[in-house]
């Protein structure tokens, strides 16, 4: 299957993710208070922390062994395997839920949020095994229908909580329990089906463990990277959560719109790099690549660039008036650190992941994570919410410099120049339209400028043949 027709096939899934991301930061900045909405952004950060220090390496050995399993006719086994150490990481997420309950049960706020997380921590566990099979094996239909339905749903329970009960912070875990409760009893038989006369055994665990193990430390860095300036901004500024509030607000609309985007690339990429590095090793890795960093590069860019141009109307239509002002001043920022975030975990990250040395990766992310720790420290008290930005882009440029050159002793992952610069060029043609269009305020702004910004960049690019767009548009024609 052509990249442009997975694409395609993940489109579904990153409208979603953008429906719920973007109605979350409608909605909750809306209905909730700042300091309720700082408390969500703490809890969603802690439970994803929770998460990847006990579950995710499962997950990704998972989706990294299948091929393997398939090559080999013993699918049964590889199933059986997940569903074994998954239920083995799981005592270990809610033990750590259970510390964290301790640690804040005395802060009602934060304390309503726990009983949810722990429910939802094993039934999200459950949808991303499944889902991370269904990836690997490229079944990509059934991986969009049950992320759609549970970020949809979600999202949706949970805005009709918060707006009609008034349970503050607690409301959107709620949401996301139901439903991730629903998917996780339809995959829950589907995996249970999958697994049915393998047998697994203390080998293949442990060559699980040995995978996947580093991967999760090197994602926990990264969320160390990408969150631990929540937690410090609540402690060091203060107005407390009411910062982190309007801090996590402003990455609600401009990280999570380049990284979705990112994101939907990568999806579709990374299982082909995947398979051309089994059937070809890290040459056939590298030439799959090419095409995945020039859709990266293409959608990412204009992204960043537009959000960045149009961050006043921008934050007028999507974010309350409670946390408004102080996230239209970073928006922009957070645009550009959402890019480069996109292309250290979602590209240059990839070359440890292909060549099994993730415990590698763990290990240099140690110092963007360190250099994030202490430029927080330094700056929060300086600079305010802007400080915790700058703090996250010396961090992230430090990261992919390190992975990037890393990893080429692994997997040499192009960076191909002439597109970067001819992209680079076109997102810079939509400046000036943007710049002489009226100031309308709000919606009808932001629906304008991003408008014409969108077809002279569409325009441009097509021109220059910006990241090949040119073939992309007849692939995607054909």
């Amino acid at each position: 299957m052509s990249l442009a027709r997975h694409l395609a096939g993940y489109l579904p899934v990153n409208l979603a993710s953008g429906i719920a991301s973007f109605g979350a930061v409608y909605v909750f900045t809306r209905v909730m208070g700042a300091a309720e909405y700082g408390t969500y952004a703490l809890m969603l950060w802690a439970m994803s922390v929770i998460h990847t220090i006990s579950i995710t390496w499962v997950e990704a050995a998972t989706y990294r062994f299948t091929a393997e399993a398939e090559s080999r006719g013993d699918l049964a086994g590889h199933y059986r395997t997940a569903i074994t150490l998954m239920l083995r990481a799981l005592a270990l997420a809610l033990a750590l839920a259970a510390l964290l309950w301790f640690a804040l049960r005395g802060q009602p706020a934060y304390a309503a949020t726990l009983p949810w997380i722990a429910a939802l921590l094993p039934l999200n566990t459950v949808v991303q095994v499944s889902l991370q099979a269904h990836k690997a094996g490229l079944r990509v239909g059934r991986y969009a229908f049950t992320e759609t339905f549970r970020l949809l749903t979600g999202f949706a329970l949970g805005a009709l909580i918060a707006w009609q009960l008034k349970l503050g912070a607690a409301s959107p875990f709620i949401g996301m329990t139901v439903a991730a409760g629903l998917m996780a009893l339809r995959e829950g038989r589907w995996l249970i089906g999958a697994a049915r006369g393998g047998t697994t055994d203390a080998a293949r665990q442990i060559a699980w463990t040995g995978y996947g193990l580093p991967i999760a430390a090197a994602l926990v860095l990264d969320l160390v990277v990408s969150g631990i300036d929540r937690p410090m901004i609540a402690a060091l500024l203060p107005d407390g959560e009411a910062a982190v509030g309007a801090y996590a607000a402003g990455y609600g609309v401009a990280d999570k719109t380049v990284l979705l985007l990112c994101t939907w690339a990568a999806m579709a990429g990374a299982p082909l790099m995947m398979a051309a590095y089994e059937r070809g090793g890290k040459e056939a890795a590298a030439l799959e690549a090419r095409g995945l960093i020039r859709t990266l590069l293409l959608i990412g860019v204009p992204a960043a660039a537009g959000i960045a141009l149009v961050a006043r109307p921008l934050g007028e239509a999507m974010i309350g008036e409670a946390v408004r002002a102080q996230a239209i001043t970073i928006i922009p920022w957070i645009a550009a650190s959402g890019l480069l975030n996109g292309l250290l975990i979602l590209y240059f990250a990839e070359a440890f992941t292909l060549a099994r040395r993730s415990h590698e990766r763990a290990i240099l992310m140690l110092v963007p994570a360190g250099v994030n720790i202490a430029a927080n420290f330094l700056l929060i008290p300086l600079m305010g919410l802007m400080g915790a930005v700058v703090a996250t882009v010396i961090c992230y440029v430090t990261g992919l410099l390190l992975l990037a050159f890393a990893g080429r002793r692994h997997v040499a992952l192009p960076l191909p120049l002439m597109d970067v610069a001819r992209i680079g060029l076109a997102a810079l043609a939509m400046w000036p339209v943007i710049a002489v269009m009226p100031d309308l305020g709000g919606w009808p702004e932001l629906i304008l400028k991003a408008g014409a910004g969108a077809i002279t960049y569409g325009a441009a690019a097509l021109v220059l043949d910006a990241g090949g767009a040119r073939t992309f548009m007849r692939n995607r024609r054909g």
